[in-house]
């Protein structure tokens, strides 16, 4: 791997592992708050229950002071003194029944407020179910304080309501500075420990993850230098691995992409080559003879005239058959030709191509029979296409048989669901060392004919579209077979 790419790894660990400790401090941030913010809650919901009761029985000690509305200012204070100092946290206050304060007892007695809302007290008397319930602080507008109240009554009558501050200004203070320090540095201990073992958990298991993409990364950089053997190595199924897998498949299909481009390259340049070969032959006895007839025109007698313009025209013939199957064997092997299946009878093509064939396997003294089963189903393929393989394989075998030989042509049912296609001669036959090659472009056995060497080819190349199989079996003087097999059409 360059130093450029382990740079880039070590960089996208830090920056990973950065933004990971900057997430665990927020988190943890949020934590600490969160755990101070409802140790407190519960310390004065704990208060609050504790104390409920504190104001009823208040009122009842105050019940001596208290005569017809008239309030016993001294007696009062020294009953409220007397609690504050068994409970130095308290404030307390007495109300009308409006809320307004009558008479307190807080320190320093300095008070803001000339009531406070009823509602909180009201919540408080009727037991409600909410955990905590806060009331107006008289000594600080806009707070609220835990409290505990309850009711005056004097005969049958409401005539107003205790309220007791259960955590003074200064008993707040103190306390929450206390339990402040307290639950921080509890929380921060145990947040430290917490971080700790976070970061040092999520850093390890960073750390196995960039390993796994530098693993990655350094595959993909030999492969981007060149090396398209490079394969990365998966050892497990998770998704970084799945990557490695991904990155294979795409790799095999790349490495195979430039091999058919190799290939087409090789083909164009043996195609150019083998065509400027077989172009040249007959043009150069076209151009020839025709400068012949037209520098000798007249020293030429009519007969040799003749002969040299059969020359020219069967030279024409074989150019235009050469050029015929150079541009359809292009198409083919380019994958340009788009198959048209349809059902037909494979029988009555057979006798329609050998029919055209006929005359001229009769001059030659050949002859050509037609096998076909009367219960021959119907194939289904390409027509057009197996025309154009019964006639090249009709075409080489009249090309290598003589006068005497036989062509037969048979048609049976073979595999199921199949028919198969069997062409046979009595020529020449074929060597077992030319065997193996006779489907390959250009080759040619020998000259005989004027063939362009194109014919097997084709038909091996339609064969392999309809996605069968073409065999052959030969016998240097007793002849050659050919076989193919096409499936039987599915009819409604």
């Amino acid at each position: 791997m360059t130093k450029q790419g382990q740079k880039s790894i070590s960089r996208l660990y830090r920056r990973i592992s950065t933004l990971f400790i900057v997430v665990l401090f927020v988190f943890a941030a949020i934590t600490l708050y969160i755990s101070v913010h409802a140790a407190n809650n519960y310390s004065q919901e704990v208060n609050q229950k504790l104390n409920r009761n504190l104001a009823a029985n208040v009122a009842v000690m105050m019940q001596p002071f208290l005569n017809d509305g008239v309030i016993n200012e001294a007696g009062l204070e020294d009953l409220v003194h007397s609690l504050m100092v068994i409970n130095p946290s308290i404030e307390v206050y007495l109300l009308d029944i409006d809320g307004k304060i009558l008479s307190y007892v807080a320190p320093e007695k300095v008070v803001k407020l000339e009531g406070v809302a009823l509602d909180p007290i009201a919540s408080f008397l009727k037991g409600s179910p909410r955990r905590i319930i806060y009331g107006e602080d008289p000594r600080n507008p806009g707070e609220k304080k835990i409290f505990s109240a309850a009711e005056v009554i004097q005969g049958d009558r409401l005539t107003g309501y205790i309220y007791i501050v259960l955590a003074s200004q200064e008993y707040a203070s103190a306390a929450s500075v206390v339990r402040g320090s307290y639950m921080l540095g509890l929380s921060i201990r145990a947040i430290i420990t917490i971080l700790i073992g976070s970061a040092l958990v999520g850093l390890l298991a960073l750390w196995f993850i960039v390993k796994k993409l530098n693993r990655i990364v350094r595959g993909i950089q030999k492969f981007s230098d060149g090396n398209l053997k490079t394969r990365i190595e998966v050892k497990s199924d998770d998704d970084l691995d799945q990557i490695g897998t991904v990155f294979n498949s795409m790799a095999d299909t790349i490495e195979q992409n430039i091999e058919d481009l190799k290939g087409l390259e090789n083909l164009r340049k043996e195609l150019i080559s083998n065509i400027s070969h077989d172009l040249r032959t007959p043009i150069a006895s076209i151009q020839g003879y025709a400068e012949t007839l037209i520098l000798k025109k007249d020293n030429i007698a009519g007969k040799e005239s003749e002969k040299y313009l059969e020359i020219i025209y069967k030279n024409c013939d074989n150019l235009q058959e050469l050029v015929t199957n150079l541009f359809e064997l292009s198409k083919l092997q380019a994958n340009q030709v788009t198959l048209n299946r349809e059902p037909f009878s494979i029988g009555e093509l057979v006798h329609d191509v050998a029919n055209k064939y006929r005359i001229l396997s009769q001059k030659k003294g050949i002859s050509i029979n037609t096998i076909v089963s009367k219960d021959t189903p119907v194939v289904e393929a390409d027509v057009l296409l197996i025309d154009r393989v019964l006639q090249n394989l009709i075409d080489n075998a009249i090309r290598f048989c003589k006068d005497g030989d036989t062509i037969n042509i048979e048609i049976t049912s073979g595999e199921p669901a199949n028919v198969s296609v069997t062409i046979s001669d009595t020529g020449a036959g074929i060597t077992q060392d030319h065997l193996p090659h006779i489907f390959e472009r250009y080759f040619k056995k020998d000259d005989r004919g004027g063939s362009s060497g194109l014919g097997l080819a084709i038909v091996k190349r339609i064969i392999d579209l309809h996605q069968s199989t073409i065999n052959v079996k030969s016998i240097v003087g007793q002849g050659t077979t050919f076989n193919f097999s096409l499936p039987v059409a599915h009819i409604a």
